[in-house]
């Protein structure tokens, strides 16, 4: 018999927060029928044990099934997922994440107008911990100036057609008819997967509305990692595309090599390092200005961050910054340069 809905979850050592995204699924207001596939990446943390525990125990409102991803890596675990679901419609769910009452329900509403046949909601990034650099982290990347103005990321007050939305959801035929998620993206696979959805002549539009709340790095390491990782598995997608490369993600490339060069000639010439010393104050103010504009709807709130927090936030801003576009930007350019041309 066919499921309404399969959730499927890509995880791998996501003992702390793997609890709370199957209770969010429970009180799903989602009346159809819906089943819930993680695909466990080899965890070592004791998450595999939460997980056999939990489809055990059958204590959730759906069947939970675990299965295991031998290859630990994302586009793998999503296509094990799929390949293993029952549901006519796919909903991404990640295992560090928080979804409300209502997400299955608008999803599957969204999708059963018929517009579109990939859909995604509006995402919005959390703190990864309690700590005042996690705060910083999160408002930081929430905002216009860390996003670069991707829809799935703004407050729309209609869905929008867009090349890509984040934690994209869609009727299982779009997988079945562009092949699956290519495995030799580790990361970026969604986009590609999305892109070549398009391509295949499917609309994809961002939605207003649910709120995906996906938790950020807890530390400026973190974020550093994955900001070069991003960059890099970027790059193997602009190889692969071409014609996907867009005007926001071709700023900071331009940003960082101009910065680079200005370096270097700073050295030659005192004019040029006033220009540089320059850049740096104006870059600096710009975020320290970014962030205080992205604090604004948080501090006007009941649940008003402490003076802590808003100052880290202010004094982080442009490291953080700089993380977001300079280490994406680098990796973007060294997987240009010395990255391979991936192929299926």
């Amino acid at each position: 018999m066919t499921t309404d809905v399969s959730v499927i979850i890509p995880c791998r050592n996501e003992r702390s927060t793997i609890e709370q995204v199957l209770a969010d699924l429970h009180a799903q207001t989602f009346a159809g029928t819906m089943e819930v596939i993680v695909a466990d990446g080899c965890s070592d943390d004791g998450t595999r044990d939460i997980l056999d525990a939990a489809s055990a125990s059958e204590k959730f409102r759906y069947p939970l099934r675990v299965i295991t991803n031998g290859k630990r890596v994302i586009p793998s675990a999503l296509n094990k997922a799929v390949e293993s679901a029952d549901g006519r419609v796919i909903i991404r769910v990640d295992g560090h994440s928080h979804v409300p009452c209502t997400y299955v329900e608008e999803i599957v509403q969204a999708l059963a107008q018929g517009t579109a046949e990939v859909v995604g909601p509006r995402v919005r990034f959390v703190p990864g911990s309690t700590s005042s650099v996690a705060y910083a982290i999160s408002t930081v990347q929430s905002s216009v100036f860390g996003t670069g103005g991707t829809a799935s990321r703004r407050n729309l007050s209609k869905p929008v057609r867009v090349v890509h939305a984040v934690m994209s959801c869609y009727n299982r035929t779009v997988w079945e008819r562009v092949g699956g998620y290519d495995e030799s993206l580790l990361t970026n696979e969604d986009f590609d997967f999305d892109y070549r959805a398009t391509q295949a002549g499917a609309t994809v539009l961002a939605l207003p509305s649910p709120e995906f709340q996906l938790m950020a790095r807890s530390t400026l390491r973190g974020l550093l990692a994955q900001r070069w990782r991003y960059g890099w598995w970027k790059a193997a997608v602009i190889k692969k595309h071409p014609g996907s490369l867009h005007l926001r993600q071709i700023i900071p490339v331009v940003a960082l090599v101009s910065f680079v060069a200005l370096g270097g000639a700073s050295f030659a010439s005192s004019s040029y390092a006033v220009a540089l010393v320059a850049t740096i104050y104006g870059y600096a103010g710009l975020s320290s200005c970014a962030a205080l504009l992205a604090l604004m709807p948080n501090v006007l709130t009941e649940e008003s961050p402490d003076g802590k927090k808003i100052l880290a936030t202010v004094l982080l801003a442009p490291f953080i910054f700089a993380i977001i576009h300079g280490i994406w930007a680098a990796g973007v350019v060294s997987g240009l340069l010395f990255g391979r041309i991936q192929r299926r």
